[in-house]
C-alpha cells in the first residue's frame, strides 16, 4: 500500500532469514491504522472496487494505446500493471523536453519527458499518465492530434 510501508515480500526460502534481520532492523511494525487498512483492502467490497478500477484503467491503456500509435509514437512494451505509457517520440522530434514543452504551452496537453525515468535515450522517449477521467484522455488526444496534424 502506497505510503503505508505495509506489504509482502516473495523471495526464495534460502533468503528467509537474512530478509527477516533486515526487516527487524529497518521496522519493527506497522501502525495499527495500516493494519487495519491492509484488511479492509481484502474486503469482497474493496476487491470488487479494486476489480472496477482495474477495468477502467484497461478501457484507458486500450484507447490511448493504438490512438498514440496511429500519430507515431512507437510504444515497444504495453503496460499490464501501470498506467502510463513510456513512448519513443523520435518520429516526431528529436528532443522529448522541448515536445513536452510545446505540447502543455500550445495545445494544453501534458507529459512528461523521459529524462526523468532514466538514461535509456530519454530525449527520444515521452511519457503519457492515463490517470484521468475517459473523457479528459480523449479531449487531449484529439488536441495532440489536431496539433501534430494527424
Amino acid at each position: 500500500m502506497t505510503g503505508w510501508r505495509l506489504g509482502w515480500l516473495v523471495a526464495p526460502q534460502r533468503f528467509k532469514r537474512d530478509i527477516e534481520k533486515l526487516a527487524q532492523n529497518l521496522f519493527i511494525s506497522p501502525s495499527a491504522p495500516a493494519q487495519h487498512a491492509a484488511l479492509a483492502a481484502f474486503l469482497p467490497e474493496t476487491i470488487a472496487l479494486l476489480e472496477t478500477r482495474r477495468a477502467e484503467f484497461k478501457a484507458r491503456r486500450d484507447y490511448l494505446l493504438p490512438a498514440l500509435r496511429r500519430m507515431g509514437f512507437r510504444i515497444a512494451a504495453e503496460p499490464r500493471g501501470a498506467f502510463y505509457l513510456y513512448a519513443d517520440c523520435s518520429r516526431i522530434t528529436p528532443d522529448s523536453e522541448a515536445f513536452a514543452r510545446e505540447l502543455i504551452e500550445k495545445p494544453g496537453v501534458a507529459i512528461t519527458p523521459g529524462l526523468d525515468f532514466g538514461a535509456n535515450a530519454p530525449q527520444r522517449h515521452v511519457r503519457f499518465a492515463y490517470t484521468v477521467a475517459r473523457d479528459k484522455l480523449e479531449e487531449g488526444v484529439a488536441r495532440m492530434a489536431r496539433y501534430l496534424g494527424n
